[in-house]
């Protein structure tokens, strides 16, 4: 616990909004600690699994049982633990442990005389891989709270108006707004062959789709391979001469979505932009599209969700954007990765 904290009543509160904001930033503070406590009992809870593992094979041997069967059961169980990992209903994660119970049962009784101690042995090793599993989702979340408190951070610090640069068009604007914020997309402008404006590009279902603008950068060969390394990004433009409608919306996310999974390429912008005149805004039913809407595509096992971001002109030369999507310290990266499910 931070020192400013730790004699604090928890339950006094002056400014609401101050406090949560300072309670962020406590828990940002803690952040590194609690990734270095989670990755030593991940290791920890590893090293027993493998010793777990040789003590019930030597149980076997050492009590009359069966130690090959004992040995074999040992691949159903790991790959049904694995399974339910990527199950997606809560209920097929149930069926899949239920399973993994029975057989674990079995290999209780192929120990032979040793059942009581098989049976606390073979119970810590699926507790073991259950606990790896929470540990995997507790890191996911304070990875996504990290990125979450800069990101939120540096719209505050940031400065309120952004102001349209000049351009040829809406797609030309946003595109010099992007290089400039962004060191990342400004090198991939400077590459031949990275920016296609406009673009026809054609979806893993065959379908063909035209946007104003199209960025990306490739993923690294290793990446291709094994799915190790950085995936590349891609920035999609859409320009409407009108206020888009929540149908104009959600045609520009399937889009992205059929495109991302043809490139194998995650999106990591996506903007619609137009010219507003006056107070003329988009319908309610838009506005909570974009708030409350991603693309989300699955790449070599990841899933990625990227905000659809509305860029309006307005008549002052000025950008209001719904909602404000922040690439921290810079640097853009593909939509946060998330689990399936």
């Amino acid at each position: 616990m931070d020192p400013e904290f730790a004699k604090r009543d928890a339950r006094a509160v002056e400014d609401p909004i101050a406090a949560v904001f300072d309670l962020a930033e406590s828990v940002d503070r803690q952040t590194p600690k609690i990734r270095r406590m989670l990755r030593y009992v991940r290791v920890f809870v590893s090293l027993w699994l493998l010793l777990d593992f040789f003590l019930i094979i030597v149980s076997a041997a050492i009590s009359g049982g069966r130690p090959g069967e004992t040995l074999f059961l040992f691949l159903p169980i790991v790959g049904l633990l694995l399974a339910m990992r990527y199950a997606a209903q809560p209920s097929t994660r149930l069926a899949l442990f239920i399973v993994v119970v029975v057989f674990g049962v079995f290999q209780v009784l192929l120990i032979g005389g040793l059942v009581f101690l098989g049976a606390v042995l073979v119970s810590l090793f699926i507790l073991g891989f259950v606990i790896l599993e929470l540990m995997r989702d507790l890191r996911s979340f304070f990875d996504y709270f990290a990125l979450r408190h800069r990101v939120i951070s540096a719209v505050r610090a940031a400065d309120p108006v952004v102001h349209v640069p000049q351009g040829k068009d809406a797609a030309a604007r946003i595109l010099a707004h992007l290089a400039a914020t962004s060191p990342d997309v400004r090198a991939m402008m400077a590459l031949p062959g990275a920016v296609a404006a406009p673009a026809i590009l054609t979806g893993r279902s065959g379908l063909a789709y035209s946007l104003d603008a199209y960025v990306r950068s490739e993923p690294t060969q290793l990446t291709r391979i094994v799915g190790i390394g950085h995936p590349g990004f891609a920035v999609f433009v859409k320009a409407f001469d009108r206020a888009p409608t929540a149908a104009d919306l959600q045609s520009v996310k399937a889009a992205v979505e059929d495109v991302s999974l043809a490139t194998r390429i995650p999106p990591a912008r996506i903007l619609a932009v137009w010219r507003a005149h006056g107070d003329e805004s988009v319908a309610a039913d838009a506005y909570a599209f974009l708030n409350s809407e991603a693309a989300r595509v699955t790449i070599r096992g990841s899933t990625y969700a990227c905000s659809l971001e509305l860029a309006r002109e307005g008549d002052d030369g000025t950008y209001d954007f719904i909602p404000v999507v922040v690439d921290a310290h810079g640097s853009i990266r593909p939509g946060t990765p998330a689990r399936s499910g």
